[in-house]
């Protein structure tokens, strides 16, 4: 990255800082546009986050006994499904920061195993997002609430600006920003279609939606020949984990109303490709794709 040596800082600590290997266009034109504006705090904080690649070390499973990979997509019921697919194999193997391609180089038998994912639509999956940093929190008590707490500042750091945001239509717009980007942002930020890729941008066998995902882990199960897995429901909001259908609707009506069809509007043109992937999906229920692209539109590269 070139940069006029007068906007430089004159601490050679930060320059060194700034010396960041920067491959990605749109974070080079961001950093050089900080420190343009003086902005040196905000262009290294910028060049920390673009110096990482993708991140697409999600969580996965690998089980040997049924021979397959599932792929996480973060705020997509994971916890629940992680817990369902140790029930029915307790010896599947639990996979954290790691690539499909990396997994694939240890263990080049996954690659003839049967891959499936599960998405959610994007503006549902932005909400839950929101009210995760902006309240988590405040559902833990002690310890608890300060390692939750801990957990958001360094969330926060990791991408800037988004410490300013303080309402959803901010978040939404922070998102169509080059810091809310899949050029820029982490695994919980990325594109859903992004994340669940394989190792030659294919899609995975079968990818089902989180609105029938009792259903669609049956039929899974049911073509590896793997015990049908319960579903438990973790990390929900406090309401959402009552027995009763009226406080579990009761909430959901209260966080969509957060959503205008103006931030709407910004989600859909942040997530085009995973709002297509998601309608293909929804409308059929489950697509078994057996390794084909969903569409020729998507990126295999992200948005």
């Amino acid at each position: 990255m070139t940069v006029p040596r007068t906007k430089l800082p004159t601490s050679v600590r930060r320059a060194k800082q700034l010396a960041v290997v920067v491959s990605n266009p749109l974070a080079v034109r961001t950093i050089v546009g900080a420190l343009s504006r003086g902005a040196f705090r905000e262009a290294k904080r910028v060049a920390r986050t673009a110096a990482r690649t993708p991140d697409l070390g999600a969580e996965k499973i690998i089980s040997r006994t049924y021979r397959f990979l599932w792929l996480c997509n973060p705020k997509v019921a994971s916890r629940s499904i992680i817990a369902a697919l140790y029930s029915a194999d307790p010896g599947a193997a639990l996979i954290r920061r790691k690539s499909v391609s990396e997994i694939y180089a240890l263990h080049p038998e996954v690659k003839d195993y049967y891959s499936f994912a599960f998405i959610r639509h994007p503006v549902d999956r932005a909400l839950s997002l929101y009210v995760e940093i902006r309240f988590s929190p405040e559902r833990y008590q002690g310890e608890q609430r300060i390692l939750k707490e801990e957990r958001r500042r360094s969330f926060l750091d990791r991408h800037p600006g988004l410490a300013d945001v303080n309402s959803f239509d901010e978040y939404c717009q922070w998102l169509n920003t080059p810091y809310g980007s899949d050029a820029l942002a982490d695994r919980h930020v990325l594109s859903q279609h992004v994340q669940i890729r394989l190792e030659d941008g294919r899609m995975p066998d079968a990818i089902g939606c989180i609105e029938h995902v009792d259903e669609d882990l049956k039929r899974i199960a049911a073509r590896m020949g793997m015990p049908a897995p319960g579903l438990p429901m973790l990390n929900t909001m406090v309401a959402w984990q009552t027995s009763s259908p009226h406080a579990m609707n009761a909430a959901r009506s209260e966080m969509m109303t957060l959503i205008t069809d103006r931030n709407r509007a910004l989600l859909e043109t942040r997530y085009a490709d995973d709002l297509e992937l998601y309608r293909t999906v929804s409308s059929s229920g489950m697509l078994v794709l057996n390794g084909r692209d969903v569409s020729c539109t998507l990126s295999s590269e992200g948005s």
